[in-house]
């Protein structure tokens, strides 16, 4: 564990360089990222770079670990900017699988990112400084940041189709964001992270492992139909709408064994029935009734092959007072029965 830094004081690793200096009377943490170091020995011709950030709040302090790329931790005060730059072009694809982030470049204001729990979004910046916050006093984050020459490789032809915004500001030297709004983790997205963070495998066939599955998320990511579809249908709401929205899935997935009605649900958001179950979906993709059951099964998944809990017991777990019930369910929605699922060894 680090302890405290003094003013000024640099933080020296292989890919970049850390201080942490005190701004009129708040605390700013610095990092100045060498591009080619970075990237060394990362994934996909070393273009690829994936990183977890986690910030936990422990004994009245709060610390952050993954921000300089290495197991250190360093003592963390929540809201405290990260001011970040580097000596080359990147692009960052950021996943807030806990907590919310923010993003600021200093010189293009109008670009504010910000990417709540469960919500991901891409952005460019050229070499200049931007600030970086975590919001939330426990935070999980999963970060991609991806050299733009990869993405033309990786994509071909579908690179200037789907990305011409983002190949102008490359040109000009102006910062991009891919949505104006952050998009909500989809399933599948989200097992595509899992697969890269619980990769099973060690040396050559690690590398090959992450790398495929990379690939397959930046794929699935920038061309998937349905988040564009999602995205479009999401940029018509206002935005305290939507916030309204996001505040209801993230109480969703804290309390699926919990009852979950609609009319309180309702409540929460500020709407009444109608226009949650109609704005819901637009934002979602699904309807509320087919997300909260997809949110339950994928958690009784995790609870019977990662946990080894007994299906009786995960099915009260999520939310069905009868294990039949929850089996019936889950033959519906998953096509096989859940006495199929076998504990991951």
């Amino acid at each position: 564990m680090v302890g405290v830094i003094p003013r000024k004081e640099l933080l020296s690793t292989q890919k970049e360089v850390m201080r942490i200096e005190e701004e009129d009377g708040r605390r700013i943490m610095y990092r100045e990222i060498c591009v080619e170091k970075l990237l060394k020995d990362s994934y996909v011709d070393d273009c690829i770079r994936f990183n977890t950030v986690e910030m936990l709040k422990k004994e009245d302090a709060a610390y952050i670990s993954g921000v300089d790329f290495t197991t250190n931790k360093l003592p963390f005060k929540p809201n405290t900017a990260i001011s970040i730059a580097s000596d080359e072009p990147l692009i960052k694809i950021h996943f807030s699988l806990e907590g919310t982030y923010s993003y600021q470049p200093l010189t293009h204001i109008k670009y504010l990112v910000q990417i709540p729990e469960n919500h991901c979004n891409m952005f460019y910046y050229p070499a200049t400084e931007g600030r970086e916050i975590y919001n939330e006093e426990n935070t999980k984050a999963f970060e991609l940041y991806i050299k733009p020459s990869a993405l033309k490789v990786l994509l071909g032809t579908g690179y200037k189709r789907s990305l011409e915004k983002l190949n102008e500001a490359i040109k000009n030297s102006n910062t991009y964001l891919h949505w104006d709004k952050s998009t909500f983790i989809p399933p599948h997205i989200r097992n595509r992270i899992l697969e890269v963070l619980q990769c099973p495998y060690k040396g050559e066939v690690r590398k090959r492992y992450i790398e495929s599955s990379l690939t397959l998320l930046l794929i699935e990511f920038l061309l998937g139909r349905e988040s564009l579809t999602v995205t479009k249908d999401r940029a018509k709401l206002p935005n305290s709408d939507y916030l309204a929205l996001v505040k209801v899935e993230t109480y969703i997935r804290k309390n699926l064994q919990k009852q979950l009605r609609i009319i309180d649900l309702a409540e929460l958001a500020g709407f009444n029935a109608t226009k949650l179950k109609r704005d819901f979906k637009k934002v979602y993709g699904l309807t509320i009734f087919k997300h909260i059951t997809s949110l339950r099964m994928e958690l009784a998944i995790k609870l019977i092959t990662e946990e080894g809990v007994p299906i009786a017991q995960a099915s009260y777990e999520v939310g069905f007072s009868h294990p039949q019930h929850f089996t019936t369910a889950f033959k519906r929605t998953m096509g096989y029965l859940p006495s199929q699922l076998k504990p991951v060894e």
